[in-house]
């Protein structure tokens, strides 16, 4: 019977060798997965935070320079002294331990949404992809391969006990709608161009490759020629 059962799995087997080929393929994207493990960046209205893993990649690095290249739409990392003029730290020191920590910068947000056309409510998150680059090591975001989020902030009691005077609304009822929306708030979503796809065909993705950093490609001369 065993016998019986492994030849009928080799027969299919080499049936599909036979006959397989790549076309009609997608990759998967990594942005379908949880990928805990991966470096990944999350940008807010407000804000910009590394993730653990994302520290983790770059060793005992304390500072970096936050690059960003508005042509292909990139952010890159690049670490550096605490003393350069542009230095960020990125994470915190505790127990001999880098952790991650959350980099304020409203304005900088402000102009990666204006860039993006991004929704103000929703945070934006993006893997990173390690690279060498003339001898350095840096991480590399693209902005437009995104999960998005939308935001939400509980509400304190006052808030509950003026919206229940309000509207009417139990305070029951307002922490139910609430904890609705905090699950809602846990589920991402994607890049019109990514519904009803798992990624990119093989063949394009065999051909696929970061394109070339401009370090230096700053977008304040493009935000400032925004301004009235």
């Amino acid at each position: 019977m065993i016998s019986n059962e492994t030849e009928i799995v080799q027969e299919k087997a080499k049936q599909i060798e036979d006959n397989f080929s790549y076309k009609n393929y997608e990759v998967a994207r990594n942005e379908l997965f949880a990928n805990l493990r991966l470096p990944s960046v999350t940008i807010r209205k407000d804000s910009i935070t590394f993730s653990q893993s994302c520290i983790n990649k770059l060793d005992d690095v304390v500072y970096i320079k936050i690059l960003v290249n508005r042509t292909d739409k990139q952010i890159a990392i690049l670490k550096c002294n605490e003393n350069d003029k542009h230095a960020q730290r990125w994470c915190v020191l505790k127990a001999g331990k880098r952790k991650s920590r959350k980099i304020t910068g409203k304005e900088f947000s402000s102009r990666v949404y204006d860039l993006m056309g991004w929704d103000r409510s929703c945070r934006y998150k993006m893997l990173g992809y390690k690279i060498y680059y003339e001898g350095e090591e840096l991480i590399v975001f693209i902005l437009n391969e995104y999960s998005a989020y939308k935001e939400h902030k509980r509400k304190t009691k006052a808030q509950v006990l003026a919206e229940s005077e309000s509207t009417g609304f139990t305070e029951e009822q307002i922490r139910k709608r609430e904890a609705e929306e905090r699950k809602m708030a846990r589920k991402p979503f994607y890049p019109d161009d990514w519904l009803n796809t798992f990624g990119v065909p093989v063949e394009e993705h065999h051909n696929v490759e970061i394109p070339s950093i401009n370090l230096y490609n700053s977008f304040d001369e493009n935000h400032n020629n925004k301004k009235v």
